[in-house]
């Protein structure tokens, strides 16, 4: 099952499976869709990326942190095997070196760095204090 927002669904998504236009900060309409397909785990790409987060930035943190929020309460509600949240290379900043190991520090410059920042330690806390398998991948 897939779900989107804004971007129309390619041909080749829409035939592969179920696929719902949902907002990630409307938890009832992410939780109907858990339910409706008996959902274990949650690839969360959701996401306003840098550019529209330099020009919105209150807007950027609501669907970046208060989605990865609605995301991470309702795997740990409906027990669900796993939630898989993107992040980004965005966390380090441009002093960045080119081969950064995990504890390299991290010093975002977009707003997006910086969601991506709290959305990882977000996702840590939940794997702490409820034992969810959260996993991040930082992408390039």
């Amino acid at each position: 099952m897939a779900t989107g927002r804004k971007t129309p669904p390619s041909k080749e998504l829409e035939e592969s499976g179920p696929f719902h236009f949902i907002n990630v900060n409307d938890p009832d309409s992410v939780e109907e869709m858990i339910k409706k397909y008996d959902i274990d785990t949650v690839i969360h790409m959701a996401a306003i990326l840098s550019g529209v987060g330099e020009k919105n930035p209150m807007l950027c943190w609501d669907v970046n942190m208060n989605g990865t929020l609605n995301i991470l309460n309702l795997a740990v509600k409906h027990e669900m095997a796993r939630v898989i949240i993107p992040s980004s290379i965005a966390v380090w900043g441009p002093d960045c070196p080119k081969k950064a190991p995990q504890d390299t520090a991290l010093h975002p410059t977009t707003m997006y760095g910086v969601t991506k920042v709290a959305g990882e330690v977000l996702a840590d806390y939940y794997v702490k204090k409820f034992g969810l398998d959260s996993r991040g991948l930082r992408y390039p």
